[in-house]
């Protein structure tokens, strides 16, 4: 049967984001759900998340470039999201600290990125280090989560060749929108109006 003839496509002609120095805003939070990790040659199942930039670079189109960065949804002390989380806004996440994920949407920060290849020789953004703004920013409107979220929940369950349960209708009710906290005593809510969270 010919239809059982498959051929490798190229992705197209999609540009990563620019390497360099960048003033950024957060565009989206968005939870990845359970996702399996291969951590010194164990697997498991990990809770997370997806940190969505855009910045002042403009695709070819005009349109905003954005830049993501993937976390384990932990705030532990080791864990590279509240390493990520200290060096934007100045100062490390503290013991008993919550930090509500939401309130990541709308703060400015400088991104430094650079360029890296996958497993395929594709090129991609990395966003290599984070910090306080040098520049505020306003989002351009034109990110949409929803639709975002859709190609998430559609190339996911092309993963796991089964539906996916984290659609774009229940993106409202998910973890993400929930805080996340560390596994220590509460402490008093700590906010800095220069970063917003």
């Amino acid at each position: 049967m010919s239809n059982l003839t498959l051929t490798c496509k190229d992705s197209g002609d999609f540009k990563p984001h620019p390497e360099g120095i960048h003033p950024a805003i957060c565009v989206d939070v968005m939870d990845l759900g359970l996702v399996e990790t291969d951590f010194q040659g164990q697997k498991k199942m990990v809770n997370k998340v997806k940190l969505m930039f855009e910045s002042e670079q403009k695709t070819d189109d005009g349109k905003p470039c954005t830049v993501s960065k993937n976390f384990t949804a932990s705030l532990h002390p080791k864990a590279k999201l509240a390493e990520f989380l200290g060096k934007w806004r100045g100062r490390p996440v503290t013991p008993g600290e919550s930090i509500d994920l939401q309130k990541l949407i709308g703060a400015s920060c400088t991104l430094v990125v650079s360029h890296q290849k996958n497993l395929a020789g594709k090129t991609y953004a990395s966003i290599d280090a984070v910090s306080k703004p040098t520049k505020k920013m306003t989002a351009s409107g034109t990110y949409d989560a929803v639709a975002a979220r859709q190609r998430y929940a559609d190339w996911k369950a092309k993963q796991q060749a089964v539906p996916a349960p984290h659609t774009a209708a229940s993106a409202a009710t998910s973890p993400a929108n929930a805080p996340v906290k560390s596994n220590a005593a509460p402490a008093a809510p700590d906010f800095d109006p220069e970063v917003g969270f």
